[in-house]
């Protein structure tokens, strides 16, 4: 299940147009109650919102504001495990509301980085605030850095790289293809991008590896 609580709702509009409160983020942190949008068959959403801006405002306000997602979740496990194997949250690049409730709850969290100096140094900040978190949210939340939109011919990507390589939670890179912009998956039956899969299959296969080393701990 993929939820959307980035107020650009780019994730959600990959999709399609959703504008009914029942189906989005505002009405789970509010009302404590949301329906998933059945995308296919092995992919459900809760879609984002326009008015998440305001949201967070309203947040704001509220007491333990920090847990409201993670109480959600609580009241849904049962349900949760039983329909899902994986619960992906969409967040801001920030620090705001969304993103710590999304954060505390999280085994881990992954920081996406282009070639960029500015990119580099945000990832570098989603380090430090995590670790802060753990510490006194007593979360366990695990970071892992990703290179995205790299091409091994330019400069810039092959820096970011560089950088990135110096960090034990870097664990590899998604190539900058055109395929991946397009709204057909690589994964289906339709694609011919052989190489962009089995690059994304690598990659997920890490991630998978770091949650399995997350579940022994």
């Amino acid at each position: 299940m993929l939820l959307d609580f980035d107020d650009s709702v780019n994730l959600t509009h990959r999709y399609g147009q959703y504008p009914v409160m029942a189906n989005n983020v505002i009405n789970l942190f509010e009302k404590g109650e949301v329906s998933p949008i059945k995308i296919s068959d092995n992919l459900d959403l809760i879609a984002g919102h326009k008015d998440v801006a305001l949201l967070k405002q309203r947040l704001n306000e509220r007491r333990r504001r920090e847990y409201i997602f993670g109480n959600w979740l609580a009241n849904h496990e049962a349900e949760l495990i039983a329909s899902y194997d994986y619960v992906i949250v969409d967040t801001e690049n920030d620090e705001d509301i969304l993103t710590l409730n999304a954060l505390l709850v999280s085994d881990i969290v992954v920081g996406v980085g282009e070639p960029s100096k500015d990119s580099f140094l945000a990832l570098l900040s989603l380090q430090h605030f995590v670790k802060v978190l753990n510490e006194e949210f007593k979360a366990t939340a695990q970071l892992v850095m990703v290179g995205n939109k790299i091409n091994l011919s330019e400069n810039n990507s092959k820096e970011l790289l560089e950088d990135l390589s110096n960090y034990p939670e870097y664990i590899g890179y998604m190539p900058e293809r055109t395929a991946l912009a397009n709204e057909t998956s690589v994964f289906s039956n339709d694609s011919h991008n052989k190489l962009v899969r089995k690059q994304l299959t690598n990659l997920f296969d890490k991630l998978c590896d770091v949650a399995r080393n997350q579940e022994v701990l």
